[in-house]
C-alpha cells in the first residue's frame, strides 16, 4: 500500500495507478474523467476492458452498477473528476483496505492533474496567441510548467462546423494527435483547435508526415464527431516560436473562406485560400458586388426561384475539370452532373470554351463566398461576359 500511495503521489499518469493498484487487488478497474473520457484500465483483456465500459456508462448515463461491480465517483459535484468501476469477483472481496483507499488517491491525482494541464493550457493559448513574447521568454515559462518546446512548429488548425463537438471526443483527438507524433501540441481554442507539429531542430520536416498526422487527426474527430465535417488547414511551412501566433492568426483568418465544394476532403493546405486572402484584401466592395452581380446574378436568381443549387455545380465543374471527380465531389450521378452543368451554363449564357470566361466565372464564385460580396439581386446580371446580351 505504501508503495502504491507514493506512486500516486509522485505521478500524475491515472492509468500508471491503476496497472499497479488492478494487481495489488486482483480486481479489474477502469477509469474515466468527468465527462467519460478513458484515463485507464486493467488488466488488459476482456474484465478490463469491461470495468472501462462500465466507468464511461456511469460517467455519461449515471449508470447505476451492475451485479459483481462497484462505482465509486472521483469528487463531489459540480467538481466531479471522473469514475472508477471496480469488478468484484472473489468472496470476500480481495484488498478491502486498499480499495477503499484507491478513490481517495485517484482524486488527489487527478485534482492536481487537472491544476497542471490548466496551467500547461494557459501557457499553450500564450503561445499561439500573444505575438508580444520572445521566444526566450516563452521557453522560461514552459519550464515553468514543467514543458519543453522545441525550436519551432508546423501549426494547422482543426475546425469543424454544424455541431460542436463534445468535450470527451477533444480529449481523445488530443491524446491521439500526442500519440502519434511525440512532442506534438494541441491547444484548444472556440470552435476550433491549433495542432503544432514539433521540428526540434528548427529544419521543415517532411510534408507527407505533416499532412499524414494532421489527415489522421481530422479523421478521428470524423469518426467521433461524423456531423462536424471536420477539415483542417496545414499552413504552408514550418514557423520559429516568436512566429507562431501570426501564423496561426493567419490560418484563423482562412477558417472564414471555408468550406469548400470539395468538403469530403479530410486535409486543406493553406495555400488553397490564396486568392480568397487577396481578394477580400484588395477588390473594394461595391466592386466586387457589381462583378459578381454581372457574372453570376442570373444563376443566383434561378437557384432563389427553383430552389436548386447550380452554383455549386458550376462551382464543382470549373474547380474539376473532370466531370467524373466534379459528379463525386457533388454526389450526383455523372450525367446528372452534365445536364445540371450544361443548364447552369445555359442560363448564364455562357460556355467555358473561352480561358477568360472561365477565368472570370470562377473567380466570381470565390468572391461571391467572401464577407464583401453579397449574392446578387433581382436585376443582377443582365450582360453577358464577353460583352453581348443574353437573349432572353
Amino acid at each position: 500500500m505504501a508503495a502504491l500511495v507514493q506512486l500516486a503521489v509522485g505521478s500524475d499518469d491515472p492509468d500508471r495507478l491503476i496497472a499497479v493498484a488492478a494487481g495489488e487487488v486482483g480486481e479489474p478497474l477502469g477509469l474515466v474523467g468527468a465527462a467519460g473520457e478513458p484515463l485507464g484500465h486493467a488488466p488488459d483483456d476482456e474484465d478490463g476492458r469491461q470495468a472501462l465500459a462500465i466507468a464511461r456508462a456511469a460517467a455519461r448515463h449515471r449508470l447505476v452498477a451492475p451485479p459483481g461491480w462497484h462505482i465509486a465517483r472521483l469528487g463531489q459535484a459540480p467538481s466531479v473528476l471522473g469514475f472508477l468501476a471496480v469488478g468484484r469477483h472473489s468472496e470476500p472481496p480481495a484488498g478491502d483496505q486498499l480499495l477503499e483507499l484507491l478513490p481517495a488517491l485517484l482524486a488527489d491525482q487527478l485534482r492536481r492533474a487537472t491544476m497542471v494541464r490548466a496551467q500547461r493550457a494557459a501557457f499553450a493559448r500564450r503561445l499561439v496567441t500573444d505575438g508580444a513574447v520572445s521566444a526566450e521568454q516563452l521557453r522560461r515559462e514552459a519550464a515553468e510548467v514543467d514543458l519543453s518546446v522545441v525550436r519551432g512548429y508546423w501549426p494547422a488548425l482543426l475546425t469543424w462546423r454544424h455541431v460542436p463537438l463534445p468535450a470527451a471526443a477533444l480529449a481523445t483527438v488530443d491524446r491521439e494527435a500526442r500519440r502519434l507524433v511525440a512532442g506534438a501540441v494541441t491547444v484548444p481554442l472556440e470552435r476550433r483547435v491549433v495542432l503544432l507539429y514539433p521540428c526540434p531542430d528548427g529544419a521543415p520536416p517532411d510534408r507527407a508526415e505533416v499532412w499524414g498526422w494532421s489527415d489522421a487527426v481530422a479523421r478521428e474527430t470524423r469518426r467521433l464527431a461524423p456531423a462536424s465535417r471536420a477539415q483542417v488547414i496545414v499552413a504552408d511551412g514550418p514557423a520559429e516560436l516568436s512566429e507562431l501566433s501570426a501564423r496561426v492568426t493567419a490560418l484563423d483568418h482562412d477558417v472564414r473562406f471555408a468550406p469548400r465544394v470539395e468538403e469530403t476532403r479530410a486535409v486543406l493546405s493553406a495555400r488553397q485560400f490564396a486568392l480568397d486572402r487577396l481578394l477580400s484584401r484588395s477588390v473594394d466592395p461595391q466592386a466586387a458586388r457589381q462583378y459578381v452581380d454581372e457574372c453570376l446574378g442570373r444563376l443566383v436568381e434561378w437557384d432563389r426561384e427553383h430552389r436548386s443549387d447550380l452554383l455549386s455545380v458550376l462551382e464543382a465543374g470549373l474547380d474539376f475539370p473532370r466531370h467524373e471527380r466534379a459528379a463525386e465531389v457533388c454526389f450526383m450521378h455523372r450525367n446528372t452532373f452534365r445536364n445540371r452543368m450544361r443548364r447552369a451554363l445555359r442560363v448564364l449564357g455562357d460556355d467555358l470554351d473561352d480561358p477568360d470566361v472561365r477565368l472570370a466565372m470562377h473567380v466570381a464564385l470565390k468572391l461571391r463566398k467572401l464577407p464583401l460580396a453579397p449574392a446578387g439581386g433581382p436585376h443582377a446580371g443582365r450582360r453577358r461576359l464577353n460583352g453581348r446580351r443574353r437573349e432572353d
